[in-house]
Protein backbone atom coordinates (compact mmCIF):
# COMPACT_ATOMS: atom_id res chain seq x y z
CA UNK A 1 0.00 0.00 0.00
CA UNK A 2 1.26 3.48 -0.85
CA UNK A 3 2.10 5.42 2.31
CA UNK A 4 1.42 9.18 2.64
CA UNK A 5 4.55 11.30 2.77
CA UNK A 6 5.47 12.64 6.22
CA UNK A 7 6.11 16.16 4.91
CA UNK A 8 2.64 16.64 3.40
CA UNK A 9 0.88 19.82 4.62
CA UNK A 10 -2.07 19.38 7.03
CA UNK A 11 -5.43 19.04 5.34
CA UNK A 12 -7.51 22.18 5.08
CA UNK A 13 -10.55 21.52 7.24
CA UNK A 14 -13.62 23.21 8.55
CA UNK A 15 -13.62 23.33 12.36
CA UNK A 16 -17.12 23.33 13.86
CA UNK A 17 -18.12 24.45 17.36
CA UNK A 18 -17.65 20.93 18.75
CA UNK A 19 -14.10 20.76 17.49
CA UNK A 20 -14.85 18.27 14.73
CA UNK A 21 -12.83 18.40 11.55
CA UNK A 22 -14.71 18.02 8.26
CA UNK A 23 -13.08 17.18 4.94
CA UNK A 24 -15.00 17.39 1.64
CA UNK A 25 -13.53 14.65 -0.58
CA UNK A 26 -13.32 15.05 -4.33
CA UNK A 27 -14.06 12.19 -6.75
CA UNK A 28 -12.77 9.67 -7.40
CA UNK A 29 -12.36 8.13 -3.95
CA UNK A 30 -9.95 5.20 -4.21
CA UNK A 31 -9.59 2.01 -2.22
CA UNK A 32 -6.13 0.54 -1.73
CA UNK A 33 -5.02 -2.64 -0.01
CA UNK A 34 -1.92 -4.21 1.51
CA UNK A 35 -0.57 -7.35 -0.16
CA UNK A 36 0.78 -8.73 3.13
CA UNK A 37 -0.38 -9.02 6.74
CA UNK A 38 -2.30 -7.44 8.37
CA UNK A 39 -3.97 -6.74 4.96
CA UNK A 40 -5.37 -3.37 5.92
CA UNK A 41 -7.63 -1.33 3.69
CA UNK A 42 -6.94 2.29 2.83
CA UNK A 43 -9.47 4.89 1.70
CA UNK A 44 -7.69 7.50 -0.36
CA UNK A 45 -9.37 10.83 -1.11
CA UNK A 46 -8.30 14.21 -2.47
CA UNK A 47 -9.45 17.39 -0.74
CA UNK A 48 -11.65 19.96 -2.46
CA UNK A 49 -9.56 22.65 -0.82
CA UNK A 50 -9.53 25.91 -2.76
CA UNK A 51 -5.98 26.64 -1.60
CA UNK A 52 -4.35 23.25 -2.25
CA UNK A 53 -6.16 20.97 -4.69
CA UNK A 54 -3.34 18.39 -4.59
CA UNK A 55 -3.76 17.44 -0.96
CA UNK A 56 -4.58 13.74 -0.39
CA UNK A 57 -5.78 11.98 2.74
CA UNK A 58 -5.31 8.22 3.44
CA UNK A 59 -7.56 6.61 6.05
CA UNK A 60 -6.24 3.19 7.05
CA UNK A 61 -8.62 0.54 8.47
CA UNK A 62 -8.25 -3.00 9.66
CA UNK A 63 -10.48 -5.58 7.98
CA UNK A 64 -13.05 -5.88 10.76
CA UNK A 65 -13.54 -2.11 10.85
CA UNK A 66 -13.86 -2.08 7.06
CA UNK A 67 -16.70 -4.63 7.13
CA UNK A 68 -18.40 -2.71 9.96
CA UNK A 69 -18.05 0.47 7.94
CA UNK A 70 -19.80 -1.17 4.98
CA UNK A 71 -22.78 -2.05 7.18
CA UNK A 72 -22.96 1.42 8.76
CA UNK A 73 -22.68 3.12 5.39
CA UNK A 74 -25.57 1.01 4.12
CA UNK A 75 -27.65 1.90 7.18
CA UNK A 76 -26.88 5.61 6.80
CA UNK A 77 -27.76 5.56 3.09
CA UNK A 78 -31.04 3.76 3.82
CA UNK A 79 -31.91 6.36 6.46
CA UNK A 80 -31.19 9.22 4.05
CA UNK A 81 -33.38 7.62 1.37
CA UNK A 82 -36.30 7.47 3.79
CA UNK A 83 -36.10 11.23 4.44
CA UNK A 84 -36.03 12.15 0.76
CA UNK A 85 -32.44 11.80 -0.42
CA UNK A 86 -32.00 11.30 -4.16
CA UNK A 87 -31.96 7.66 -5.25
CA UNK A 88 -28.55 6.38 -6.35
CA UNK A 89 -28.51 3.47 -8.81
CA UNK A 90 -25.75 0.92 -8.31
CA UNK A 91 -25.10 -1.63 -11.02
CA UNK A 92 -24.05 -5.16 -10.02
CA UNK A 93 -23.35 -7.94 -12.51
CA UNK A 94 -24.58 -11.25 -11.10
CA UNK A 95 -23.59 -14.63 -12.47
CA UNK A 96 -26.71 -16.64 -11.65
CA UNK A 97 -29.51 -17.23 -9.16
CA UNK A 98 -28.61 -20.10 -6.83
CA UNK A 99 -31.53 -20.51 -4.43
CA UNK A 100 -34.78 -19.19 -3.08
CA UNK A 101 -36.49 -19.63 0.27
CA UNK A 102 -38.16 -18.00 3.23
CA UNK A 103 -36.94 -16.23 6.35
CA UNK A 104 -38.50 -18.42 9.06
CA UNK A 105 -38.58 -15.50 11.53
CA UNK A 106 -40.16 -12.78 9.36
CA UNK A 107 -41.73 -14.73 6.49
CA UNK A 108 -39.80 -12.61 3.98
CA UNK A 109 -38.84 -14.05 0.60
CA UNK A 110 -35.11 -14.80 0.33
CA UNK A 111 -33.45 -14.81 -3.09
CA UNK A 112 -29.83 -15.92 -3.34
CA UNK A 113 -27.49 -14.88 -6.15
CA UNK A 114 -23.82 -15.37 -6.91
CA UNK A 115 -21.59 -12.83 -8.62
CA UNK A 116 -18.56 -13.48 -10.82
CA UNK A 117 -16.18 -13.32 -7.83
CA UNK A 118 -18.04 -16.14 -6.09
CA UNK A 119 -19.64 -13.89 -3.46
CA UNK A 120 -23.23 -14.78 -2.57
CA UNK A 121 -25.98 -12.21 -2.04
CA UNK A 122 -29.12 -12.92 -0.02
CA UNK A 123 -31.90 -10.45 -0.79
CA UNK A 124 -34.87 -10.25 1.59
CA UNK A 125 -38.21 -9.01 0.27
CA UNK A 126 -41.58 -8.79 2.06
CA UNK A 127 -43.93 -11.56 0.97
CA UNK A 128 -46.63 -9.06 -0.03
CA UNK A 129 -44.25 -7.77 -2.70
CA UNK A 130 -43.99 -11.17 -4.42
CA UNK A 131 -46.53 -10.17 -7.08
CA UNK A 132 -44.64 -6.97 -7.86
CA UNK A 133 -41.40 -8.98 -8.00
CA UNK A 134 -42.90 -11.42 -10.49
CA UNK A 135 -44.31 -8.62 -12.67
CA UNK A 136 -41.01 -6.74 -12.61
CA UNK A 137 -39.06 -9.89 -13.52
CA UNK A 138 -41.54 -10.69 -16.29
CA UNK A 139 -41.24 -7.19 -17.74
CA UNK A 140 -37.44 -7.31 -17.61
CA UNK A 141 -37.41 -10.79 -19.20
CA UNK A 142 -39.67 -9.64 -22.02
CA UNK A 143 -37.46 -6.62 -22.73
CA UNK A 144 -34.35 -8.82 -22.66
CA UNK A 145 -36.01 -11.33 -25.02
CA UNK A 146 -36.76 -8.56 -27.52
CA UNK A 147 -33.17 -7.30 -27.33
CA UNK A 148 -31.74 -10.79 -27.91
CA UNK A 149 -34.07 -11.47 -30.83
CA UNK A 150 -32.96 -8.18 -32.42
CA UNK A 151 -29.26 -8.80 -31.86
CA UNK A 152 -28.85 -12.51 -32.59
CA UNK A 153 -26.59 -13.43 -35.48
CA UNK A 154 -26.62 -16.77 -37.27
CA UNK A 155 -23.61 -18.59 -38.58
CA UNK A 156 -23.57 -20.48 -41.89
CA UNK A 157 -25.03 -23.59 -40.24
CA UNK A 158 -28.07 -21.75 -38.95
CA UNK A 159 -27.03 -21.90 -35.29
CA UNK A 160 -27.68 -18.74 -33.30
CA UNK A 161 -24.75 -17.41 -31.31
CA UNK A 162 -25.70 -16.34 -27.81
CA UNK A 163 -23.76 -15.73 -24.62
CA UNK A 164 -25.52 -17.81 -21.97
CA UNK A 165 -24.69 -19.69 -18.81
CA UNK A 166 -25.77 -23.23 -19.82
CA UNK A 167 -26.68 -25.96 -17.36
CA UNK A 168 -25.59 -29.58 -17.78
CA UNK A 169 -28.57 -31.62 -19.02
CA UNK A 170 -28.83 -35.28 -18.01
CA UNK A 171 -31.72 -36.28 -20.25
CA UNK A 172 -34.43 -34.86 -22.49
CA UNK A 173 -37.60 -36.61 -23.56
CA UNK A 174 -41.13 -35.98 -24.76
CA UNK A 175 -44.37 -36.66 -22.96
CA UNK A 176 -47.99 -35.78 -23.55
CA UNK A 177 -50.50 -33.89 -21.42
CA UNK A 178 -53.35 -36.41 -20.87
CA UNK A 179 -55.96 -33.63 -20.84
CA UNK A 180 -54.94 -31.43 -23.77
CA UNK A 181 -52.85 -34.07 -25.64
CA UNK A 182 -50.24 -31.36 -26.17
CA UNK A 183 -46.57 -32.41 -26.29
CA UNK A 184 -44.59 -31.82 -23.10
CA UNK A 185 -40.83 -31.31 -23.34
CA UNK A 186 -39.17 -32.62 -20.17
CA UNK A 187 -35.57 -31.68 -19.33
CA UNK A 188 -33.72 -33.15 -16.38
CA UNK A 189 -30.48 -31.55 -15.20
CA UNK A 190 -27.44 -33.28 -13.73
CA UNK A 191 -28.43 -31.74 -10.38
CA UNK A 192 -31.68 -33.70 -10.47
CA UNK A 193 -33.90 -30.70 -11.17
CA UNK A 194 -36.57 -31.32 -13.78
CA UNK A 195 -38.41 -28.81 -15.95
CA UNK A 196 -41.51 -29.47 -18.05
CA UNK A 197 -42.75 -27.27 -20.89
CA UNK A 198 -45.97 -27.42 -22.89
CA UNK A 199 -44.96 -26.88 -26.51
CA UNK A 200 -46.78 -26.56 -29.82
CA UNK A 201 -46.02 -28.42 -33.03
CA UNK A 202 -43.91 -25.58 -34.45
CA UNK A 203 -41.58 -25.63 -31.45
CA UNK A 204 -41.49 -29.44 -31.56
CA UNK A 205 -40.31 -29.41 -35.18
CA UNK A 206 -37.82 -26.61 -34.50
CA UNK A 207 -36.22 -28.74 -31.79
CA UNK A 208 -36.19 -32.12 -33.47
CA UNK A 209 -35.88 -31.25 -37.15
CA UNK A 210 -32.64 -29.81 -38.44
CA UNK A 211 -32.88 -26.47 -40.18
CA UNK A 212 -32.85 -26.72 -43.96
CA UNK A 213 -29.70 -25.18 -45.34
CA UNK A 214 -29.48 -23.65 -48.80
CA UNK A 215 -28.19 -26.28 -51.21
CA UNK A 216 -25.73 -25.87 -54.01
CA UNK A 217 -27.51 -25.47 -57.38
CA UNK A 218 -27.97 -28.89 -58.96
CA UNK A 219 -26.25 -29.24 -62.31
CA UNK A 220 -26.59 -32.91 -63.25
CA UNK A 221 -25.44 -32.78 -66.89
CA UNK A 222 -22.27 -30.81 -66.23
CA UNK A 223 -21.64 -31.62 -62.57
CA UNK A 224 -22.99 -34.87 -61.08
CA UNK A 225 -20.34 -34.71 -58.35
CA UNK A 226 -22.26 -32.27 -56.14
CA UNK A 227 -24.88 -34.94 -55.50
CA UNK A 228 -22.21 -37.48 -54.63
CA UNK A 229 -20.63 -35.13 -52.08
CA UNK A 230 -24.06 -34.25 -50.68
CA UNK A 231 -24.95 -37.92 -50.21
CA UNK A 232 -21.68 -38.81 -48.46
CA UNK A 233 -22.03 -35.80 -46.16
CA UNK A 234 -25.64 -36.76 -45.47
CA UNK A 235 -24.59 -40.20 -44.22
CA UNK A 236 -21.91 -38.59 -42.05
CA UNK A 237 -24.29 -36.05 -40.48
CA UNK A 238 -27.54 -38.03 -40.28
CA UNK A 239 -26.46 -41.66 -39.83
CA UNK A 240 -23.14 -41.43 -37.96
CA UNK A 241 -24.72 -40.68 -34.61
CA UNK A 242 -23.49 -42.01 -31.29
CA UNK A 243 -26.85 -42.43 -29.56
CA UNK A 244 -29.94 -41.64 -31.65
CA UNK A 245 -29.96 -43.69 -34.84
CA UNK A 246 -32.24 -42.92 -37.82
CA UNK A 247 -35.63 -44.60 -37.82
CA UNK A 248 -36.22 -47.83 -39.75
CA UNK A 249 -38.13 -45.82 -42.37
CA UNK A 250 -35.23 -43.36 -42.78
CA UNK A 251 -32.80 -46.27 -43.11
CA UNK A 252 -34.98 -47.86 -45.78
CA UNK A 253 -35.18 -44.58 -47.71
CA UNK A 254 -31.41 -44.16 -47.34
CA UNK A 255 -30.89 -47.39 -49.24
CA UNK A 256 -31.64 -45.44 -52.44
CA UNK A 257 -28.58 -43.25 -51.85
CA UNK A 258 -26.50 -46.30 -50.95
CA UNK A 259 -27.52 -48.01 -54.18
CA UNK A 260 -26.54 -44.92 -56.18
CA UNK A 261 -23.17 -44.58 -54.42
CA UNK A 262 -22.19 -48.24 -54.14
CA UNK A 263 -24.10 -50.42 -56.60
CA UNK A 264 -24.17 -47.91 -59.47
CA UNK A 265 -20.57 -47.08 -58.45
CA UNK A 266 -20.86 -43.29 -58.40
CA UNK A 267 -18.30 -43.25 -55.60
CA UNK A 268 -15.84 -45.08 -57.87
CA UNK A 269 -16.58 -42.74 -60.78
CA UNK A 270 -16.00 -39.66 -58.62
CA UNK A 271 -12.87 -41.18 -57.07
CA UNK A 272 -11.29 -41.73 -60.48
CA UNK A 273 -12.57 -38.44 -61.93
CA UNK A 274 -10.78 -36.42 -59.24
CA UNK A 275 -7.50 -38.24 -59.78
CA UNK A 276 -7.39 -40.59 -56.81
CA UNK A 277 -5.63 -43.93 -57.26
CA UNK A 278 -7.00 -47.46 -56.74
CA UNK A 279 -10.11 -47.46 -54.52
CA UNK A 280 -11.24 -45.66 -51.38
CA UNK A 281 -10.93 -47.62 -48.16
CA UNK A 282 -13.86 -48.45 -45.87
CA UNK A 283 -13.74 -49.69 -42.26
CA UNK A 284 -16.01 -52.51 -41.11
CA UNK A 285 -16.08 -55.98 -39.48
CA UNK A 286 -14.60 -59.09 -41.06
CA UNK A 287 -17.43 -61.52 -40.30
CA UNK A 288 -15.64 -64.65 -41.56
CA UNK A 289 -12.53 -64.11 -39.42
CA UNK A 290 -14.58 -63.01 -36.42
CA UNK A 291 -16.59 -66.22 -36.61
CA UNK A 292 -13.39 -68.27 -36.83
CA UNK A 293 -11.88 -66.38 -33.89
CA UNK A 294 -15.02 -67.10 -31.84
CA UNK A 295 -14.80 -70.80 -32.75
CA UNK A 296 -17.76 -70.96 -35.16
CA UNK A 297 -17.76 -72.49 -38.63
CA UNK A 298 -19.94 -70.60 -41.10
CA UNK A 299 -21.90 -73.78 -41.91
CA UNK A 300 -22.98 -73.99 -38.25
CA UNK A 301 -24.22 -70.40 -37.99
CA UNK A 302 -28.01 -70.15 -38.00
CA UNK A 303 -28.28 -66.35 -38.05
CA UNK A 304 -25.73 -63.56 -37.73
CA UNK A 305 -25.19 -59.97 -38.81
CA UNK A 306 -21.81 -58.33 -39.16
CA UNK A 307 -22.85 -54.89 -37.84
CA UNK A 308 -20.23 -52.42 -36.63
CA UNK A 309 -22.52 -49.39 -36.18
CA UNK A 310 -23.11 -47.51 -32.94
CA UNK A 311 -26.46 -46.84 -31.25
CA UNK A 312 -27.20 -45.77 -27.67
CA UNK A 313 -23.47 -45.12 -27.16
CA UNK A 314 -22.52 -48.75 -27.91
CA UNK A 315 -20.77 -50.27 -30.91
CA UNK A 316 -22.11 -53.72 -31.77
CA UNK A 317 -20.72 -56.36 -34.11
CA UNK A 318 -21.05 -60.10 -34.79
CA UNK A 319 -24.57 -60.49 -33.38
CA UNK A 320 -26.29 -63.84 -33.77
CA UNK A 321 -26.44 -67.50 -32.84
CA UNK A 322 -24.98 -70.78 -34.02
CA UNK A 323 -25.22 -74.52 -33.53
CA UNK A 324 -22.78 -76.09 -31.05
CA UNK A 325 -21.97 -79.40 -29.42
CA UNK A 326 -24.37 -80.07 -26.56
CA UNK A 327 -22.18 -80.04 -23.43
CA UNK A 328 -24.82 -81.88 -21.37
CA UNK A 329 -25.78 -84.74 -23.68
CA UNK A 330 -22.74 -84.82 -25.90
CA UNK A 331 -24.88 -84.51 -29.04
CA UNK A 332 -22.75 -83.32 -31.94
CA UNK A 333 -23.13 -79.94 -33.61
CA UNK A 334 -23.76 -81.82 -36.90
CA UNK A 335 -26.65 -83.90 -35.56
CA UNK A 336 -30.14 -83.36 -36.97
CA UNK A 337 -31.50 -82.61 -33.50
CA UNK A 338 -30.41 -82.35 -29.87
CA UNK A 339 -27.51 -80.01 -30.58
CA UNK A 340 -26.99 -76.85 -28.49
CA UNK A 341 -27.46 -73.27 -29.67
CA UNK A 342 -25.12 -70.49 -28.52
CA UNK A 343 -25.83 -66.77 -28.73
CA UNK A 344 -23.01 -64.27 -29.15
CA UNK A 345 -22.26 -60.60 -29.74
CA UNK A 346 -19.35 -58.23 -29.50
CA UNK A 347 -20.00 -54.85 -27.89
CA UNK A 348 -17.95 -51.94 -26.60
CA UNK A 349 -18.53 -48.53 -25.06
CA UNK A 350 -18.32 -46.26 -28.12
CA UNK A 351 -17.91 -43.05 -26.08
CA UNK A 352 -14.16 -43.65 -25.90
CA UNK A 353 -11.44 -44.94 -28.18
CA UNK A 354 -11.40 -48.66 -28.95
CA UNK A 355 -8.71 -50.74 -27.24
CA UNK A 356 -6.07 -51.98 -29.63
CA UNK A 357 -5.98 -55.70 -30.17
CA UNK A 358 -6.64 -58.52 -32.62
CA UNK A 359 -10.41 -58.40 -32.02
CA UNK A 360 -10.61 -54.64 -32.54
CA UNK A 361 -8.67 -54.95 -35.79
CA UNK A 362 -11.21 -57.49 -37.06
CA UNK A 363 -14.18 -55.31 -36.06
CA UNK A 364 -12.68 -52.15 -37.57
CA UNK A 365 -10.84 -53.76 -40.46
CA UNK A 366 -9.83 -51.53 -43.37
CA UNK A 367 -11.14 -52.79 -46.73
CA UNK A 368 -10.90 -51.69 -50.32
CA UNK A 369 -14.44 -50.61 -51.26
CA UNK A 370 -15.20 -53.46 -53.68
CA UNK A 371 -13.98 -56.12 -51.23
CA UNK A 372 -16.02 -54.56 -48.44
CA UNK A 373 -19.17 -54.80 -50.56
CA UNK A 374 -18.51 -58.38 -51.63
CA UNK A 375 -17.73 -59.55 -48.08
CA UNK A 376 -20.55 -61.14 -46.04
CA UNK A 377 -22.73 -58.79 -44.02
CA UNK A 378 -25.08 -61.58 -42.89
CA UNK A 379 -25.27 -65.35 -42.60
CA UNK A 380 -28.50 -67.36 -42.59
CA UNK A 381 -28.51 -71.17 -42.22
CA UNK A 382 -24.84 -71.34 -43.17
CA UNK A 383 -25.34 -69.24 -46.33
CA UNK A 384 -23.45 -65.93 -46.58
CA UNK A 385 -25.11 -62.76 -47.91
CA UNK A 386 -22.90 -59.98 -49.23
CA UNK A 387 -23.26 -56.33 -48.25
CA UNK A 388 -23.89 -55.62 -51.93
CA UNK A 389 -26.97 -57.87 -51.86
CA UNK A 390 -28.20 -56.27 -48.63
CA UNK A 391 -28.15 -52.80 -50.22
CA UNK A 392 -29.89 -53.97 -53.40
CA UNK A 393 -32.54 -55.84 -51.38
CA UNK A 394 -33.55 -52.73 -49.47
CA UNK A 395 -33.43 -50.51 -52.55
CA UNK A 396 -35.03 -52.81 -55.12
CA UNK A 397 -37.42 -54.92 -53.06
CA UNK A 398 -37.73 -53.38 -49.61
CA UNK A 399 -39.09 -49.99 -50.67
CA UNK A 400 -35.98 -47.83 -50.86
CA UNK A 401 -36.56 -47.31 -54.58
CA UNK A 402 -38.91 -50.11 -55.68
CA UNK A 403 -41.42 -52.40 -54.04
CA UNK A 404 -42.01 -55.82 -55.49
CA UNK A 405 -40.69 -59.33 -56.04
CA UNK A 406 -37.01 -59.99 -56.57
CA UNK A 407 -35.42 -60.86 -59.86
CA UNK A 408 -34.99 -64.59 -60.43
CA UNK A 409 -31.24 -64.64 -59.84
CA UNK A 410 -31.63 -62.81 -56.52
CA UNK A 411 -34.60 -64.72 -55.10
CA UNK A 412 -32.54 -67.06 -52.92
CA UNK A 413 -30.42 -64.42 -51.21
CA UNK A 414 -33.35 -62.04 -50.76
CA UNK A 415 -35.40 -64.85 -49.21
CA UNK A 416 -32.58 -65.46 -46.72
CA UNK A 417 -32.55 -61.74 -45.82
CA UNK A 418 -36.30 -61.80 -45.21
CA UNK A 419 -35.90 -64.85 -42.98
CA UNK A 420 -33.48 -62.85 -40.82
CA UNK A 421 -36.00 -60.08 -40.15
CA UNK A 422 -36.99 -60.20 -36.45
CA UNK A 423 -34.48 -62.99 -35.81
CA UNK A 424 -31.73 -60.74 -34.33
CA UNK A 425 -32.03 -57.56 -32.30
CA UNK A 426 -29.39 -54.86 -32.00
CA UNK A 427 -30.56 -53.17 -28.79
CA UNK A 428 -33.70 -51.31 -29.94
CA UNK A 429 -33.27 -51.99 -33.68
CA UNK A 430 -34.00 -55.00 -35.84
CA UNK A 431 -30.76 -56.66 -36.91
CA UNK A 432 -31.41 -56.46 -40.65
CA UNK A 433 -31.94 -52.69 -40.48
CA UNK A 434 -28.91 -52.44 -38.19
CA UNK A 435 -26.76 -54.04 -40.87
CA UNK A 436 -27.81 -51.44 -43.44
CA UNK A 437 -27.18 -48.73 -40.82
CA UNK A 438 -23.68 -50.17 -40.37
CA UNK A 439 -23.00 -49.89 -44.10
CA UNK A 440 -24.21 -46.27 -44.14
CA UNK A 441 -22.07 -45.38 -41.12
CA UNK A 442 -19.05 -46.97 -42.80
CA UNK A 443 -19.59 -44.63 -45.76
CA UNK A 444 -20.06 -41.57 -43.57
CA UNK A 445 -16.98 -42.29 -41.41
CA UNK A 446 -14.56 -43.15 -44.23
CA UNK A 447 -11.51 -40.89 -44.17
CA UNK A 448 -10.95 -41.47 -47.89
CA UNK A 449 -14.50 -40.46 -48.76
CA UNK A 450 -14.11 -37.38 -46.58
CA UNK A 451 -11.09 -36.46 -48.72
CA UNK A 452 -13.18 -37.01 -51.86
CA UNK A 453 -15.89 -34.67 -50.57
CA UNK A 454 -13.32 -31.96 -49.82
CA UNK A 455 -11.87 -32.28 -53.32
CA UNK A 456 -15.34 -32.02 -54.88
CA UNK A 457 -16.12 -28.93 -52.80
CA UNK A 458 -12.75 -27.38 -53.67
CA UNK A 459 -13.40 -27.84 -57.38
CA UNK A 460 -16.66 -25.89 -57.06
CA UNK A 461 -15.00 -22.75 -55.72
Amino acid sequence: MDQPKMNEKPALTINDREGKLWLDAASPIQIMREDSAPHRISICAQSRSETDDKLKVHLRLNRSDAYRLIDELQAALDADTKVGAETVIKRKNLLMPINGGVNTETGDIILSFRDYSGLEYHHHLPFDQSGALFETLEQATKSSEEWHDANFTEDHKGIKKVNIQPREAKSIFLGEDPLTEKPILIVRLETGHQYSFLIDRKILEQIFKKKKLPSTPFKYQTDPWTSIADDIEWFEKEWCTLYEAPSDADIRRGSAALRRLLIEDWIGKAWRHFGFQKQPSIVGPDLIKLATTQGHEIRHITSVISGGATIDGIQLAMLGHARANNPTTGVSVDADEGFAVVTFSITRDARGEADEGDLERLINKEWMLSRYLDAPGMVRKGETISRRDIVTYFANVGGGVHLGPARKEKEKNYALIEELINKIGALTMDGVFFELLSIGQAIGRSNDLNKLVKEIRRSQI
